[in-house]
């Protein structure tokens, strides 16, 4: 009887155990708390394994002035998120709602060059689409608040020729985000597109 009783436990356990890691691979929040700790450490390689082969990220408003502010695909996106690991780039979700594929969050973004200009972190509303263990995109829009803090430390950056030397659009790339979003990366493209347009 007691051989029965732990062959029946086993036999529980190991038709149990896949269908509980499914869930755990699948459950919408733990794919992008997942997401977010990869690329916090700096780890392109996984948190891209997070993503659909075809995900579109989407920033609001975009990074550079006659940017769309898409980005499409893995190959696109790992050049984002090389910015945001060069800038140290920083995103924490807080306020999640989860409504079945649906994930929204406050995303609150940090990152060197925001620092650098006395911005300790901006906010967005983020929303993603996690499907099947993967994200298949999500929406990071910058709030109001976060927008006339980024404006106003603009404001005191040093002029260059009348102009200001860092505009407004190319500072959001900073946002990430997760994230949102890397300063540097929207200079360095900024200034690839001039010598390319």
């Amino acid at each position: 009887m007691k051989t029965y009783v732990i062959a029946a436990t086993a036999l529980v356990l190991m038709l149990a155990l896949p269908g509980a890691l499914y869930a755990q691979g699948t459950d919408p929040m733990a794919v992008v708390n997942a997401w977010v700790e990869a690329l916090n450490a700096g780890n392109i390689e996984a948190a891209l394994s997070y993503l659909a082969d075809d995900a579109v990220l989407t920033f609001v408003p975009p990074p550079t002035p006659g940017d769309d502010g898409i980005f499409s695909g893995k190959k696109e996106i790992r050049g984002w998120y090389e910015g945001l690991v060069k800038a140290k780039g920083v995103t924490t979700k807080g306020n999640c709602q989860i409504k079945g594929e649906k994930v929204t969050c406050l995303d609150t973004y940090t990152d060197t060059g925001l620092q650098g200009m006395g911005v300790d972190s901006l906010e967005m509303e983020w929303a993603a689409t996690v499907r099947d263990g993967k994200i298949q995109g999500y929406t990071a829009t910058i709030t109001p608040g976060a927008l006339a803090k980024l404006e106003a430390a603009i404001k005191l950056l040093p002029k260059a020729g009348g102009n200001t030397s860092i505009s407004l659009l190319p500072l959001w790339i900073g946002l990430g985000g997760m994230l949102i979003l890397a300063l540097g990366l929207g200079l360095r493209w900024a200034s690839g597109r001039a010598r390319n347009g």
